[in-house]
């Protein structure tokens, strides 16, 4: 089904209201729809995750693996490379008829009684389950995001002795070596969770026509504020998120490592003014 006839058969279609993108504050529909969150990572997400467990029942939500998006390639070959391996890895799956994503101690046929699929993937790639997806996501300011992702890979690499050195660099370090680098490495992830590519208007159309809801991080009660008729979760809050431990000993960015973040991450930052822009619209108009 395109994308376009999906948002037409959706009752909350955003030509069938005055509300930013799909959102209408209507109960679901479980029997022919299924709540879907794109959870985008260090993004707040598992505070909204564990939100929708609480009103949904955790029985009826669940985990999927990880798509791998988000590279940082040391050359174009090591890209090129690494691009072959999926393919095949994915071709290996699809042989077996299963879906990449899907856990291994979950059947197919199992998919039909989740009301909720939550993972690292993109729009569109979560597991199918015959009925109609409806997507929600969150999306924080890009900066920010960069460097929670970098502390938090930066901790997970000095425990595990990750095998890319450049994991290991200090913070200033790091956005001096991604940034002679980022034609080809994976940047602008935000983006990309959403179009599967990091460019804004591709971004931004699937917002429009394809979203039910995006709303910024620092806004979860808000979104869960939107959700509660949509739902019916109740009186159910998000945990508050707390700053990594790592994060609160290393070395911050100097002004310098922020402008080069803020350029290599501009297409996240127009897509994360466009979403607040949007959501704020939404929330006064409710």
């Amino acid at each position: 089904m395109s994308a376009q006839r999906r948002a037409k058969s959706l009752p909350n279609a955003a030509e069938e209201s005055n509300f930013a993108m799909l959102y209408r504050p209507a109960p679901l529909d479980f029997e022919r729809q299924i709540l879907v969150f794109l959870h985008i990572p260090k993004t707040a997400g598992s505070a909204l995750d564990e939100a929708l467990k609480q009103g949904l029942g955790e029985e009826n939500c669940l985990l999927t693996r990880a798509e791998n998006i988000g590279q940082i390639f040391p050359d174009r070959f090591r890209k090129a490379h690494w691009r072959v391996r999926k393919f095949l890895r994915e071709g290996r799956f699809r042989l077996r008829g299963r879906d990449i994503l899907l856990p291994e101690d979950v059947s197919p046929e199992a998919l039909g009684r989740f009301r909720l699929l939550d993972g690292h993937f993109s729009l569109g790639k979560e597991p199918k389950t015959g009925r109609e997806p409806v997507y929600i996501t969150l999306i924080r300011d890009p900066i920010e995001r960069f460097l929670s992702d970098y502390y938090y890979r930066f901790e997970w690499a000095q425990d595990k002795q990750e095998r890319h050195a450049f994991r290991r660099f200090e913070v200033d370090h790091f956005v001096d070596y991604v940034y002679p680098r980022r034609a080809w490495s994976e940047l602008n992830l935000q983006c990309r969770y959403l179009a599967r590519r990091g460019n804004f208007n591709a971004a931004r159309e699937s917002v429009d026509r394809r979203v039910f809801l995006a709303a910024p991080s620092n806004r979860i009660d808000d979104c869960l504020g939107l959700l509660r008729p949509v739902l019916n979760l109740g009186k159910v809050q998000a945990p508050r998120s707390n700053v990594g431990r790592i994060r609160q000993i290393r070395a911050q960015p100097s002004p310098g490592a922020v402008a080069k973040i803020r350029e290599m991450v501009a297409e996240d930052i127009r897509l994360y003014d466009y979403v607040s822009t949007a959501f704020d619209q939404l929330v006064r108009a409710v």
